[in-house]
């Protein structure tokens, strides 16, 4: 029941952060709808649209500094398809509820405790190293805001259309520090959604680990009880574990839906946010002359950040697939062609066998694939865009 404690306790950090109870198990979490706990959701996920939109409304009409203008889009375009993320999981709570419920049920009787203890070690690893990229970045973002104050200028971190640039009261002052702490916040919140949606991938991988040891370990449990006088007790094994073995699969192949359903707009929309965030900033870096080493490092863990969590979601994906792939082999070498039931096991094994090598792919809005050559290709893509782009500048330049 490790599973159990695992999504419970993600669970409860979301409700937390303030995103709402997505656990199955009513009232385990949240202790019943609070008219309070509502209410404070609503003021701060009403602080995070209103902040976006003064950033999208700073794109268009803000009179800033070139600088101050890329942040200002930077965080425009990210905040945008964060909230969107944080909506398309608020918004599909039941359909959470339900995957939570079926990813602790199923396999839950064959899952060994060092596999467990092994993929709950990858999870911590893999969220520790996601939360210090993104509250690196943000380090340097609040360590040049504070240097640009130093300097004579004014601290900011967000950047939005109000406060006005040249605008220094205590209270557009008071404002800039009071986006600052929002967007940390905001950043819990963005990673316990996130997180919940990396760990969703890898639970779903291990689960077809656990079943392609399951069908392995009926093997052995048939040669052991083969013997002389107890071959009929032996084949009835096999054929009572075979049959929850194909019922185990038939529920994992129907949970990609679920997946894709519950978290697919949160990886589809992690593509477009790694690819259009990391372009423009990249051409910050390439295009302006005058950035100062902080500047520069807040531009580089921004885009390290980005592009780790597409590695860890497009990387753990593709992996479900690989994993799946190998299913085939061990059902097929279950031990039935050594029962003496053979030919009535022949065909669910082919059956199985043959549903086992139809690939599950990992899909975003039903047409992105989510994979490692998906990972490569965006990298790629993005990399040609900013070449091209910095190539065209440099010549209009010249």
């Amino acid at each position: 029941m490790k599973n159990y404690f695992i999504l419970k306790n993600l669970c409860r950090k979301i409700y937390l952060v303030g995103a709402g109870d997505f656990w199955f198990e009513e009232g385990e979490i949240s202790k019943g709808k609070s008219l309070r706990y509502q209410f404070l959701c609503f003021v701060l996920f009403s602080i995070y649209i209103f902040m976006t939109v003064l950033e999208i409304i700073g794109v268009f009409f803000g009179d800033m500094p070139k600088d101050e203008r890329s942040d200002c889009t930077t965080f425009a375009v990210s905040h945008t398809i964060v909230l969107g993320k944080m909506f398309s999981v608020i918004l599909n709570r039941k359909r959470v509820k339900e995957l939570n419920r079926k990813l602790v049920e199923i396999c839950a009787n064959h899952e060994d405790e060092h596999r467990v203890a092994e993929n709950y070690r990858i999870m911590k690893i893999n969220i520790w190293a996601f939360a210090v990229s993104v509250y690196g970045s943000f380090i340097f973002f609040l360590f040049e805001g504070i240097r640009k104050m130093m300097s004579g200028s004014h601290f900011i971190t967000i950047v939005t259309y109000w406060p006005f640039y040249e605008d220094n009261s205590i209270i557009a002052v008071s404002f800039r520090f009071f986006t600052t702490l929002v967007l940390a916040v905001m950043m819990a919140t963005m990673i316990c959604i996130d997180s919940f949606a990396m760990i969703i991938l890898i639970m779903y991988k291990y689960k077809f680990i656990t079943l392609r040891y399951y069908f392995e370990g009926l093997r052995e449990r048939f040669d052991r009880n083969n013997y002389t006088g107890n071959e009929e007790y032996a084949t009835e094994l096999l054929h009572a574990g075979f049959i929850e073995g194909i019922v185990m699969h038939s529920n994992l192949t129907r949970l990609s839906k679920d997946i894709d359903r519950s978290v697919g707009t949160v990886l589809a929309l992690q593509v477009c946010l790694s690819s259009g965030s990391a372009v423009s900033l990249l051409l910050q870096l390439a295009l302006s002359k005058d950035l100062t080493v902080a500047a520069q490092l807040k531009i580089i863990m921004f885009v390290i950040a980005v592009f780790f969590l597409l590695a860890l979601f497009l990387c753990n994906a593709g992996e479900i697939t690989y994993q799946a792939s190998l299913l085939s082999d061990s059902i097929f070498y279950c031990g039935w062609d050594a029962s003496s039931m053979r030919r009535d096991l022949r065909r669910l094994v082919l059956f199985s066998c043959a549903a086992a090598q139809r690939p599950i792919v990992m899909k975003a809005f039903n047409m992105l694939e989510l994979t490692y050559g998906t990972f490569i290709q965006v990298v790629r893509g993005t990399y040609s865009v900013f070449a091209l782009i910095s190539a065209q500048n440099e010549s209009l330049a010249q």
